[in-house]
């Protein structure tokens, strides 16, 4: 007797017939194909509209170079600084400020952050303005900054 054979007897023939039937098989390939559509849609969409990039960039854990580029460009995507020079910007704006973190400041991030709104997945462009920062408003942003330029 070979091992490999069942029995007849354990698998009805109804069994067999339903499971092998080629309309039952389609409608369930059909089922799962369904279901990885969706899943595949679900994850475009998520990962379309992602801006990890960008918040890498105002974070700080992209080298300054390119965090201004990521930057510049995330702010000229905006029709008011369509026309924008970042490097220019950032060279006469410097002078605005009294404090050291703003007054060495390479990166647009040292003056610009982003507050992300998790319910609808996008983000709010904000500003340390030059009269809040000569007011010390931003003490901890400072001294995170100056610590992170005598490491880096």
């Amino acid at each position: 007797m070979n091992i490999l054979a069942v029995p007849p007897r354990l698998i009805s023939m109804d069994a067999f017939k339903e499971f092998t039937y080629p309309k039952a098989f389609s409608m369930r390939v059909a089922g799962f194909a369904k279901q990885g559509l969706l899943i595949i849609l679900l994850l475009v969409a998520f990962t379309g509209c992602s801006t990890k990039e960008v918040e890498m960039a105002f974070k700080g854990d992209l080298r300054p170079g390119k965090a201004n580029k990521i930057i510049g460009e995330y702010c000229q995507s905006c029709h008011i600084h369509k026309d924008f020079d970042p490097p220019l910007h950032v060279s006469k704006v410097r002078n605005l400020y009294n404090r050291p973190a703003f007054k060495k400041a390479r990166e647009c991030r040292s003056c610009h952050y982003i507050e992300k709104n998790w319910m609808h997945n996008q983000h709010e462009r904000k500003t340390r303005m030059p009269e809040d920062a000569n007011q010390g408003k931003f003490k901890k942003f400072e001294k995170k900054e100056l610590s992170r330029k005598r490491r880096g």
